[in-house]
């Protein structure tokens, strides 16, 4: 019998993702996951995301998923896998099939207050591996850098076996800009393109406009002069 591990997974945003209902599409956001493997070899998947999908960053009802493996298309963009004992396997195991317990809503799915990122600190604490009860950064690839630099006090050496990064698969035949692109790290976000505004044509219509599920309407100034404020325009 092997060690027992724990994997922690990053997905790009722009990978093509399968919803329950069997719906493909890009991840607007990417995703955080985790994968605990047993010493016998045996492994659960547990990730954090609503029960359909959303369309607002409105709260929604939320769902512990053991499928992300197979729902995401290919493999993570990012994993890192630290060794642990049978003893953080055994309360890592028991997070993930009662999270209300420890004082995780799994009931709420929100995408700033109650995400996939939040759902695997929050396991990390429960295994000692975040002591200061961190709640990670707001966008799964913030993470890459926290994944990699965690220590496991219970592993001399603090656990780290191996930390892989991959290739970002594009799926959109035209390159996109988030309104969120220090977040995005220059991936794809399937909702917006730039498209200049000339000066000649400043004089635009007051009014809002709405450029991705998880940003709010930007108010438009009649001279235009705040147009590029939040949004893709430039």
């Amino acid at each position: 019998m092997g060690n027992a591990l724990l994997k922690l997974h990053i997905e790009a945003p722009g990978t093509l993702y399968k919803n329950p209902d069997g719906e493909v599409s890009p991840s607007l956001a990417g995703h955080a996951w985790m994968e605990l493997v047993r010493s016998d070899g045996t492994s659960i998947q547990a990730g954090f995301g609503p029960s359909l999908a959303k369309t607002s960053v409105a709260s929604v009802e939320g769902k512990i998923f053991e499928s992300d493996r197979e729902s995401y298309a290919g493999d993570s963009y990012f994993s890192a896998t630290y060794v642990i004992t049978e003893g953080q396997a055994k309360a890592l195991e028991r997070f993930i099939s009662l999270p209300e317990e420890y004082g995780f809503d799994k009931a709420h799915y929100h995408a700033v207050t109650n995400s996939c990122v939040d759902f695997v600190w929050k396991g990390l604490q429960q295994v000692g591996m975040n002591p200061e009860r961190f709640e990670g950064d707001l966008h799964p690839m913030s993470n890459i850098d926290n994944f990699s630099n965690l220590k496991n006090p219970l592993i001399p050496g603090g656990g780290l076996l191996n930390v892989e990064s991959r290739d970002v698969q594009p799926v959109m035949e035209e390159p996109m800009v988030s309104p969120f692109n220090d977040w995005w790290w220059a991936a794809p976000a399937p909702w917006i393109s730039v498209s200049p505004v000339p000066a000649e044509d400043a004089y635009l219509p007051r009014g809002t406009i709405t450029v991705g599920p998880l940003s709010p309407p930007v108010p438009v100034q009649q001279d235009g002069t705040n147009y590029a404020d939040g949004t893709g325009y430039q």
